[in-house]
């Protein structure tokens, strides 16, 4: 009897373990980040802002940008930026306008990133980065 009960706890805890452990590695195809109500970070002290960061999963494989009122269509550079402004990824993508919406679409690998807090920079070829505090999960 005591052998059953214990196979029974076994089985459980193992049955856990393995629902756990793959419910972790899913992966995130798409976060979509509307940035059109938010405020940008400049100045020297980028880390000082009273907005909440954006959350992004490190399992993300795309990022939808919703750029903020007045950006233009064309060519972008995204970026993600630790607080000292060094640049631990950068992709390029097009943004276009939909639906009164200008919007970009970048491919990221952010799995060999540490989770934390960050910066999502935002640029057009040649001006600085404009950037948006994020939480990698």
């Amino acid at each position: 009897m005591w052998l059953a009960a214990a196979a029974m706890v076994l089985l459980a805890v193992g049955g856990w373990l393995w629902v756990r452990s793959r419910s972790s590695g899913q992966t995130v195809a798409v976060v979509v980040l509307d940035l059109r109500g938010r405020a940008a970070v400049r100045g020297e002290n980028p880390a000082e802002t009273s907005q909440p960061p954006l959350e992004v999963p490190r399992t993300a494989k795309s990022l939808s940008l919703e750029l903020p009122v007045g950006s233009n269509e064309g060519a972008y550079d995204v970026a993600l930026l630790n607080a000292s402004g060094a640049e631990l990824f950068r992709t390029s993508a097009t943004a276009k306008l939909d639906d009164h919406i200008v919007a970009l679409r970048a491919d990221v690998d952010l799995a060999g990133v540490a989770p934390g807090s960050y910066f999502i920079g935002v640029r057009q070829p040649g001006l600085e980065w404009t950037l948006f505090p994020v939480r990698l999960l």
